[in-house]
């Protein structure tokens, strides 16, 4: 077995790293954001004018807002004997 010189790695000639284009520098909103949303609770206030008892109605619903897409989803869950069918 012949043993040649030994040769310090720094001094080794370096390759040239080239730039993937498949892999984009900063990543996409789309996969930045993926499987991530806001949720907010809400209230608004609905006006009566069917009844001379009330005068406004209260009504809570939740707010899902996707950083992906910038999409809304508005939920309102059902209030038994609201009187909103």
């Amino acid at each position: 077995m012949k043993e040649g010189p030994y040769v310090d790695p720094s001094s080794a000639p370096s390759r040239k790293q080239h730039a993937n284009d498949a892999i984009p520098a900063i990543a996409p909103k789309w996969l930045k954001y993926d499987r991530q949303c806001l949720k907010f609770f809400a209230y608004f206030q609905e006006p009566v004018v069917e009844d001379a008892n009330e005068n406004f109605r209260i009504r809570k619903c939740i707010i899902f807002y996707y950083l992906d897409d910038d999409t809304f989803h508005i939920i309102e869950h059902r209030v038994e004997n609201s009187g909103i069918p």
